[in-house]
């Protein structure tokens, strides 16, 4: 029977395993659009690493982004 948790509790019963990319192909996912600002250059996914990094990565042309150290709440 379904139940319903705080979201805290609910993501600790999550089984922690270690990372298995096989795959994965990031060129697969071809649909972030252009983020909050457009004229910014960083899209979506940007922006969410951006919004998460513990040490926040270089910047470079069009938003790219190198080194840094993120973290979410499903780390």
């Amino acid at each position: 029977m379904p139940q319903a948790l705080p979201i805290g509790v609910a993501v600790s019963a999550l089984p922690v395993a270690v990372e298995d990319r096989t795959g994965y192909r990031r060129t697969s996912f071809k649909h972030w659009n252009t983020g909050d600002l457009p004229n910014d250059g960083c899209n979506t996914r940007q922006e969410v690493l951006l919004s998460e990094a513990v040490e926040y990565p270089a910047i470079g042309p069009g938003c790219a982004l190198s080194g840094g150290v993120g973290w979410s709440y499903y780390d």
